[in-house]
């Protein structure tokens, strides 16, 4: 799995060398397609697309499917977010489409489902974001893919690694390339995901939150998924 995810990172970030290089602006106009206009149409639907995500993962009319939402406030500087699922462990497909950005002509306040487009919502929340999962129902540790999403950081090494002679190929990268398009894959598991993990859940979403006010925001979105009054519908 270390290899299939460094490879993706280093396809996106030699994706926007030769945008460099030939003057194009794919990579800058991906960017902003999903921070200016899909992360902003879904504010405050962060844990209604995870939930979304997490339901799809169950087969079709399922009534055995598990779903965890937990936030821990005191994990982490902001807090830390969960949405662990059982059902079908996160796949090749899974790993593709979450690295890439899927449009749709359904709006986002016509219903839940966005496939490829609502996870970009935890931008909201989170800056770099991590996926958790098991290679095979059944399995007890987390030995499938295991990353996160880059930070701005992250761009010093790559740019190091495909181009070292370039200079400022780096700061290309962090005007350019979209974070959620750039995979690193993550040698530690935290203990709350072997948690999981042991309890029979196949893939774990972890959002350490990056402000106080994306804390309060977690918040009140729990509050209403909780709130019974307010139902509504996965599809």
């Amino acid at each position: 799995m270390r290899k299939r995810v460094h490879d993706k990172a280093l396809v996106e970030v030699r994706g926007c060398l030769r945008d460099w290089d030939d003057g194009r602006d794919a990579a800058r106009e991906a960017k902003a397609v999903a921070e200016t206009i899909i992360a902003p149409e879904y504010e405050g639907r962060v844990l209604i697309e995870l939930l979304q995500n997490a339901h799809d993962a169950h087969l079709a009319g399922a009534a055995d499917g598990r779903i965890e939402i937990r936030l821990d406030e005191d994990e982490g500087e902001h807090g830390t977010l969960y949405v662990a699922n059982g059902g079908k462990p996160f796949g090749g497909k899974n790993f593709k489409d979450l690295c890439s950005i899927a449009l749709s002509s359904k709006r986002a306040d016509a219903g839940i489902g966005h496939k490829g487009v609502g996870f970009k919502s935890v931008l909201h929340l989170c800056d770099a974001p991590e996926i958790y999962s098991v290679a095979r129902e059944g399995s007890r540790v987390p030995d499938g893919f295991t990353f996160r999403f880059a930070r701005l950081d992250d761009y010093d090494a790559l740019a190091r690694e495909v181009a070292p002679e370039r200079a400022g190929f780096d700061d290309y990268l962090k005007e350019n390339l979209l974070t959620l398009k750039v995979p690193v894959f993550l040698e530690e598991v935290p203990k709350s995901v072997h948690n999981f993990v042991r309890r029979g859940f196949v893939t774990i979403v972890r959002l350490p939150l990056k402000s106080a006010d994306a804390r309060s925001a977690a918040r009140v979105q729990v509050r209403e998924l909780m709130d019974d009054s307010t139902p509504f519908e996965l599809s």
